[in-house]
């Protein structure tokens, strides 16, 4: 495979990836995000695979771009999914820690002996 279509090859992976996070599917995500892991890793190869002779400065310029835009997409996902842990921990809240028995399990002292927590205030 040569350089340009190395280059045009990750320019489909941008495109797709994009267009992905447009159309906001969950399972097309998914894919898209194991497709740009795979194309970072193809990105960082390009030195190591091709000679100094082969970077035209057309090649280099795109190369470049393309970059850019790799790690615009990897950041957009990672916000993405920071956005989907959030409406998850809002749909299904995490346990706080003043469950009313939870105390007793851990072995901490309560303000009275085997008394629930909502008649402590009563007492």
């Amino acid at each position: 495979m040569t350089l340009q279509e190395m280059l045009d090859s990750l320019d489909a992976v941008v495109r797709t990836v994009s267009g992905s996070l447009q159309a906001s599917d969950a399972s097309a995500l998914e894919q898209s995000s194991t497709r740009l892991r795979d194309a970072m890793v193809a990105f960082s190869q390009l030195t190591k695979r091709f000679s100094a002779a082969d970077w035209t400065p057309e090649l280099h310029q795109r190369a470049q771009h393309l970059g850019d835009e790799i790690s615009l997409l990897r950041d957009q996902l990672a916000r993405l999914s920071v956005l989907a842990q959030r409406r998850a921990q809002a749909l299904v809240p995490v346990a706080a820690d003043d469950a009313t028995y939870e105390s007793s399990l851990r072995g901490k002292s309560q303000s009275g002996p085997g008394r629930a927590r909502i008649y402590h205030a009563a007492g």
